[in-house]
């Protein structure tokens, strides 16, 4: 008897146990929604030409990251191989619907970081170097964290 009450709590001390959870299987799950855009009300040429001048963006290996809609002053981070290129506290605006914008080197992977909901969103090259406008939005109680919508029309700013 005392062998049976034995065998029946090891096993229902294997029942209780549970593997751990790792960091990369519940992140797989949090992949940026990706759009593809030229379609929407584009700022005029003087002023897309004025926009690519203050960032130094004029150049084809580069590309700008437009950070939009639903950021509330987190601190946002932009870095790639060479090291980071933006570090701030992204507040979109809510009349204009822009937070921030920042200049990347399209020839290699782009990483933008959240810091305060530790997401982050990788602008893989091959797509940056097709588009020189890249809009970052941010998705708060959703699935995916961000949306990313890559372009080469510029909105009005």
């Amino acid at each position: 008897m005392k062998k049976i009450l034995f065998i029946i709590g090891i096993a229902m001390l294997f029942i209780m146990c549970k593997s751990a959870k790792t960091a990369s299987a519940g992140e797989e799950a949090r992949v940026a929604k990706v759009q593809y855009k030229d379609d929407f009300r584009s700022a005029s040429a003087k002023e897309k030409a004025a926009v690519l001048k203050e960032l130094k963006a004029t150049g084809a290996n580069y590309s700008v990251i437009i950070f939009t809609q639903n950021f509330k002053g987190e601190k946002m981070a932009v870095a790639n191989a060479k090291g980071q290129l933006y570090s701030g506290y992204a507040l979109s605006n809510l009349k204009t619907g822009i937070a921030d914008k920042a200049r990347i080197d399209n020839t290699m992977d782009t990483t933008v970081y959240d810091k305060s909901d530790n997401h982050e969103v990788v602008i893989e090259a091959k797509e940056a170097q097709k588009h020189k406008f890249i809009y970052i939005m941010k998705n708060p109680g959703s699935k995916t964290p961000f949306t990313v919508t890559y372009s080469n029309t510029l909105r009005p700013l």
